[in-house]
């Protein structure tokens, strides 16, 4: 199976069966359009072919585009380019393999066909626009073209993937395309709080996970990154929620006068593929009209509370009520301390049967972890079931 290197997208499509096709189905205007450099990447760093038809720009922004993620391209002896560009402005080439009729998709397919009978081995065959190579051969001929390389391409065993920007192209023509590939992701951009991009399984013919669906950005020199803006961190003063964030949260931004929180924190959550915009909001009464401007907008909320202290849960039980509907967390803190209680029983006190609690030491960095892994899936789960 071959993989796309692209956080949830893998579990969500079981990887890639070998033969298969996959397009990106790119909304106007998405900030990085160029995802498929990213499973080019990945399938070289799984010591796999990656052939890569550039169409849109200089062969010599590929190792531009390696250097901006901390890529070092000189390492990938089985990276092939093919150069589908220069014979286009006629400018010379320092590539292997020329198209050198870029206007006539059969010139592509000669070049494909010339690269596959000298390598032996799996890999991915990466299209940097199908939609310039659309503009530039004709439409009608381009899809023709494409359902032939689909076919000869996938029966030496490799995964043929496509960057396609969804410009307005006739509904038949877009019709027809779709048929032609095993799998549709569409990518669109999401614009509220923050601005971000959202993937979609339209179509898969290999298993049953149309409709999953993810948020992610793209991070230089990180990649990208499963993206969540805005998790809110809320609870009674002094249940730990400030030590809760500085655990597991990198350019973390106090608000502190004499150790107790007066304004809202901000620290960011980078964890495994994820990446997360934390606001801690201070337990005291005087703050608690925020908790209704930021019910609305966020993503999912934290519940610290302190173990030892069950008179407070009545409160922590009306903060929590201000983000209904929201994917929630009980974090049960200072588990190190006498008369901890633990999760069931905080559950039967607090009146919420079903909630889910980790039990945590966010001074010594205990449970924080599996929290945010916890609330990152109920987040996940509430998008897909939207």
């Amino acid at each position: 199976m071959i993989e796309t290197g692209i956080p949830k997208l893998d579990e969500y499509l079981k990887g890639i069966p070998e033969g298969k096709s996959l397009v990106f189905y790119i909304e106007p205007g998405v900030e990085e359009s160029n995802i498929g450099i990213h499973v080019l990447h990945h399938n070289l760093e799984r010591g796999l072919y990656g052939i890569y038809v550039v169409s849109e720009s200089s062969p010599k922004n590929v190792e531009k585009k390696f250097r901006e993620f901390n890529w070092d391209i000189k390492k990938y002896d089985k990276l092939i380019v093919i150069d589908g560009y220069s014979s286009l402005i006629g400018a010379p080439s320092e590539e292997k393999y020329i198209v050198e009729e870029p206007h006539d998709i059969r010139s592509y397919e000669d070049v494909l066909l010339e690269v596959m009978e000298k390598i032996e081995g799996k890999g991915v065959m990466v299209f940097d626009s199908l939609s310039n190579i659309m503009d530039m051969c004709g439409e009608r001929e381009t899809l023709e073209g494409i359902e032939r390389i689909n076919k000869d391409v996938g029966s030496s065993g490799f995964v043929t993937i496509y960057n396609f920007i969804a410009w307005p192209y006739k509904e038949a023509i877009i019709y027809r395309m779709k048929r032609l590939f095993n799998a549709i992701i569409e990518v669109n951009v999401v614009e509220d709080v923050v601005t971000r991009q959202r993937m979609e399984i339209k179509k898969v013919d290999w298993n049953g996970a149309e409709g999953k669906k993810f948020e992610f950005k793209i991070f230089k020199p990180e990649g990208i990154r499963i993206y969540i803006p805005k998790i809110s961190v809320i609870g009674p003063f002094q249940a730990g929620k400030t030590t809760f964030i500085k655990a597991m949260a990198k350019n973390f931004t106090p608000v502190e006068r004499l150790g107790a929180t007066v304004g809202v924190e901000h620290g960011t959550v980078d964890y495994k593929d994820y990446r997360a915009e934390i606001f801690g909001i201070p337990g005291q009464e005087r703050f608690l009209p925020l908790l209704d401007k930021l019910g609305s907008s966020s993503n999912g909320v934290f519940l610290v509370i302190d173990s030892t202290k069950p008179e407070e849960f009545s409160l922590a039980k009306k903060m929590l009520e201000k983000f209904s509907g929201i994917p929630y967390v009980i974090v049960a803190n200072k588990q190190d301390l006498p008369g901890a209680l633990k999760k069931e029983e905080i559950k039967d006190r607090i009146g919420l049967p079903d909630a889910s609690v980790i039990e945590t030491i966010a001074k010594e960095g205990k449970g924080v972890y599996e929290a945010f892994e916890m609330l990152a899936e109920k987040i996940m789960e509430c998008l897909n079931a939207s």
